[in-house]
């Protein structure tokens, strides 16, 4: 399993391989927000500051909407899009956009 950082809660998790990180989130109680939950508000955006690779990649509808919200987005992701795809590594969610 993957460890999952909510830095901003200080919250450690460990995340099996197709879990979402909403689902990771919402297990722990970390303060993402979520509106949608489908990828279209841009409510969950929040910057990866470590272990990107370790996430799916981003779809195009992930990838339109944050290019909606950002010119830069190579650290940006949606929590309700992406799913851990990697069994051994961090990553960390450095907060909320």
């Amino acid at each position: 399993m993957a460890i999952v950082v909510f830095k901003d809660d200080n919250i450690r998790v460990k995340v099996p391989v197709g879990m979402s990180l909403r689902q990771a989130a919402m297990k722990t109680g970390a303060s993402i927000v979520f509106g949608c939950r489908v990828g279209d508000c841009t409510e969950c955006a929040s910057h990866v500051s470590e272990g990107m690779i370790l996430l799916s990649d981003k779809t195009e509808k992930e990838l339109k909407a944050l290019e909606m919200i950002e010119s830069d987005i190579a650290d940006l992701r949606l929590m309700c899009q992406c799913t851990v795809r990697c069994e051994e590594g961090e990553i960390v969610i450095s907060q909320q956009f």
